[in-house]
C-alpha cells in the first residue's frame, strides 16, 4: 500500500508563558485505503492531532505529508485544493449544519466550493452521497432540525464523501449516538471503505468502536504516542502499561469471561498539561515506573512485526 499521510516529529504547543504540549513529537503513517485508531482519554492530544492534518491548525514544530506534498508550510490558500481530498467528520453533526439551509443545501454549498460541474449533476452528486450513507434522497429538503441524530449524522458523513476524499478524518463520530445505531454507522463505515476505497483517521476513547474497523491502533496520553500496532495485535498482545489499562476498562460480553478479566484500575490523577512530569508522562499513574523514567521520555522502538511501545519496562 502507498503512504497517503505520513508525519514526523509534529508538535502543537499552546501558549508562552505556560506552555501546554498538546501535540507532542507524533511520527506516524496511514496507507491508502487503510483505517488507523487513534485512542487514548480526554486531553491526550487526539482532537488538535486531528485538526492539524486537516489544516485547522497550524504545527509549532515537526512535518507532514499528504498524497506526497509537504504540508505544514502552506499557507490557508495554498492548503485550499487539497481539502477536497481531506476531510473531517466531527463528533457534533449538528452544529456542521446550517440550520437556515436545508440539509441539501447545506451539502451543496461544499461540492461547488471544490468542484466545477453542471448544474444537473451537483444534485446527483448530493443524491448519490447520502444514499450511500444509507440515508433516503428526499431528505435533502429537510432541515436539521427535523432529522434524527442518527440521521444527521450520517448527513454529515455524506457531507465529507460527497467530495470524494481519500482520507476522512473522524473525530469521535459515533459516540454522541445511542449504542444501536453507533453499531449502524460503524458497520456503514466499513462498507463505504470497500466500495470507495477511503482511507480513515478514526479519533475515539473507546477501544470497542474502533477494534474491528481498524487496521492499526495508536494510543496517545498527554501529546505522546505510547504505543502503535496492528489492531489484532495491539489487542491480543498489549504492552505499555497504559494500553493494558485502556484494554481492561472494555466490556466483556461473555459474563464468565467477564468475571475472570482483571480491571486495571490506574491509580493517582493525570497530570496538568500545564504541569507536565519530567520524562514518561505516564510514569506517575504507572506501577512500573522507575528513576530513569522521570529522566527521559522512552522512543518507540519496534518490538516486532511493527509493534511499536515506547516504555523503559515493559
Amino acid at each position: 500500500m502507498s503512504t497517503l499521510l505520513k508525519t514526523e516529529h509534529l508538535k502543537k504547543y499552546y501558549g508562552k508563558k505556560k506552555i501546554v504540549k498538546a501535540v507532542d513529537d507524533v511520527s506516524l503513517e496511514i496507507h491508502a485505503g487503510s483505517s488507523m485508531a487513534l485512542i487514548g482519554e480526554s486531553g491526550s492530544g487526539k482532537t488538535t492531532f486531528g485538526k492539524l492534518i486537516a489544516g485547522l491548525e497550524k504545527p509549532t514544530d515537526g512535518k507532514f505529508w499528504f498524497q506526497g506534498q509537504e504540508m505544514q508550510d502552506l499557507s490557508e490558500k495554498q492548503f485550499r485544493p487539497y481539502r477536497k481530498n481531506l476531510q473531517m467528520v466531527f463528533q457534533s453533526s449538528s452544529g456542521v449544519f446550517d440550520p437556515g439551509y436545508t440539509i441539501g443545501e447545506n451539502i451543496l454549498e461544499i461540492l461547488k466550493l471544490h468542484e466545477k460541474l453542471q448544474e444537473g449533476e451537483y444534485e446527483e452528486r448530493v443524491k448519490e452521497a447520502l444514499i450511500q450513507t444509507g440515508l433516503d434522497p428526499d431528505i435533502r429538503n429537510r432541515y436539521v432540525g427535523q432529522i434524527s441524530g442518527g440521521q444527521c449524522q450520517r448527513a454529515n458523513i455524506a457531507r465529507a464523501l460527497v467530495l470524494r476524499p481519500e482520507l476522512v478524518i473522524c473525530d469521535e463520530p459515533v459516540s454522541a449516538l445511542d449504542v444501536s445505531i453507533q453499531a449502524q454507522v460503524v458497520n456503514m463505515f466499513e462498507e463505504l471503505q470497500e466500495k470507495l476505497g477511503v482511507a480513515y483517521l478514526f479519533i475515539a476513547h473507546d477501544l470497542l468502536v474502533v477494534h474491528h474497523i481498524s487496521d492499526r491502533i495508536a494510543v496517545m496520553y498527554l501529546g505522546k504516542m505510547m504505543e502503535i500496532a496492528d489492531a489484532d495485535e495491539l489487542n491480543a498482545n498489549p504492552i505499555h502499561p497504559y494500553t493494558l489499562s485502556l484494554l481492561s476498562a472494555v466490556p466483556i460480553p461473555d459474563p464468565e469471561t467477564a468475571r475472570k478479566s482483571h480491571r486495571i484500575v490506574l491509580e493517582g490523577d493525570v497530570p496538568s498539561p500545564l504541569k507536565m512530569p519530567t520524562g514518561c508522562p505516564f510514569r506517575t499513574r504507572c506501577k512500573y515506573a522507575t528513576e530513569k523514567c522521570g529522566q527521559e521520555m522512552p522512543q518507540l522502538t519496534d518490538r516486532g512485526n511493527g509493534h511499536m511501545v515506547a516504555c523503559w519496562n515493559k
